[in-house]
């Protein structure tokens, strides 16, 4: 597919602030499955921008905006072409030297518990492959019915299988727990789908020396209707806005994701 997609942040302080330093990781950037066609970032106040990739290798931009301001956006947008029907795996990257042992150790936010050891013990009558991932995929959208409101940043899988309620955020982490616990090294990934809303976060899964994606929230392989933005340990490498600055003591944050189908006439 060719996917247009707009991602849009916009923060609104309560007074005026300066030297305000900020970085995003809210590019995609290409891998097995996709490719960018188009990318673009603007940036309000005006400022030079500055990019970089981190360690997992996603990009990074930022910059500073030293001048007094009380109203900060950005925007990227782009066209990024895509593979898979969502029924089938597609490779997303190959696995480089340490992800085996970097993506198999468990963070504060997917340490297993009870409820996550019970899921990966269910999968292990499955292959280690693939269809192990698979399994532990359909557990996790079982266990979890889709709230918003009842969970949040600090949420672990844990917390969340035990409740039985979530978002994106934590069916990703309930299903990266819980492949780590059954073996399989796992991460977690933001990114964007087709719709309009936010950012979206599903999992993938290192499988035969590549990494495979799983979306646990809709119980589908990521496929052509997906961009990939970030991955990492958790939520926490994947943050897509961090920032510091002096002035306002409390400042409200709009984020709005569109993707569409780019039909080429």
């Amino acid at each position: 597919m060719r996917l247009r997609f707009a991602y849009t942040m916009t923060i609104l302080f309560d007074g005026p602030v300066t030297r305000h330093s900020f970085s995003l990781k809210a590019l995609p950037c290409d891998t097995l499955r996709q490719k960018v066609a188009e990318s673009g970032v603007s940036v309000e106040p005006r400022v030079p921008i500055m990019y970089t990739r981190d360690a997992g290798g996603n990009i990074v931009f930022g910059g500073n905006a030293n001048d007094e301001h009380s109203r900060f956006s950005v925007t990227t947008e782009g066209i990024v072409e895509t593979l898979g029907d969502g029924i089938s795996f597609v490779p997303e990257t190959d696995a480089v030297e340490g992800d085996a042992m970097m993506y198999r150790q468990p963070t504060r936010k997917t340490a297993p518990g009870i409820t996550v050891r019970r899921l990966a013990g269910e999968t292990l009558s499955y292959d280690e492959g693939i269809a192990r991932a698979e399994a532990a995929m359909h557990l996790v959208h079982e266990s979890l019915q889709y709230e918003k409101g009842v969970t949040g940043p600090g949420t672990t899988a844990e917390d969340a299988l035990a409740l039985g309620k979530g978002v994106c955020q934590d069916y990703a982490h309930a299903l990266v727990s819980v492949l780590r616990t059954a073996g399989i090294p796992a991460r977690y990934v933001v990114g964007y789908t087709i719709g309009e809303g936010e950012s979206h976060a599903w999992t993938e899964a290192l499988v035969d020396g590549r990494w495979y994606g799983l979306d646990p929230t809709a119980d589908k392989p990521v496929g052509g209707r997906h961009i990939k933005v970030s991955h990492g340990r958790d939520f926490d490498d994947c943050r897509i806005n961090r920032g510091v600055y002096y002035g306002a003591l409390t400042s409200e944050q709009n984020v709005a994701v569109t993707v569409t189908e780019d039909v080429v006439p």
